[in-house]
């Protein structure tokens, strides 16, 4: 995976998966959102880095649907959901993104074992619990 930055959508993964959630109809996005977070959770630890990446970048969609703010500043965002016509989300599709983050989140992990002694892998580790927290608390909003 090349990552130029520690964003949920600053990877070469992340940003061909908003990409394809750009060109998804309306009506069919929530469902490409759910399927990328289903993958994440039902590989559990086979998951592979650039599922992982896409399944970040999902859950930070989530939260964005969720908070009708981006969640990240990169340009790579899909803010182009914050536009009338945004998908709906669900307290279910909340919970399953809070699944895949515990996936990736993961000790052995393959999105874990690549940030292993890499000198940001706190600062990774921390994007993504952070987005995680993000998600749970839209839970008592």
């Amino acid at each position: 995976m090349a990552t130029w930055q520690l964003g949920p959508f600053d990877n070469d993964d992340a940003v061909e998966w908003c990409a394809a959630l750009d060109a998804t109809p309306h009506g069919q996005r929530t469902d490409l959102v759910r399927r990328t977070l289903d993958t994440a959770v039902l590989a559990g630890p086979a998951l592979t880095a650039g599922e992982a990446a896409r399944a970040i970048a999902a859950a930070a969609t989530t939260l964005q649907l969720l908070t009708g703010t981006p969640a990240s500043d990169s340009a790579y965002a899909p803010r182009f959901l914050l536009d009338r016509g945004a998908p709906r989300v669900s307290p279910s599709l909340r919970g399953l993104a809070m699944r895949a983050l515990d996936v990736v989140l993961a000790d052995e992990s393959a999105w874990r074992l690549q940030w292993a002694n890499h000198i940001e892998e706190e600062e990774a580790l921390a994007v993504i619990e952070e987005l995680r927290f993000d998600l749970a608390s839209t839970a008592t909003s």
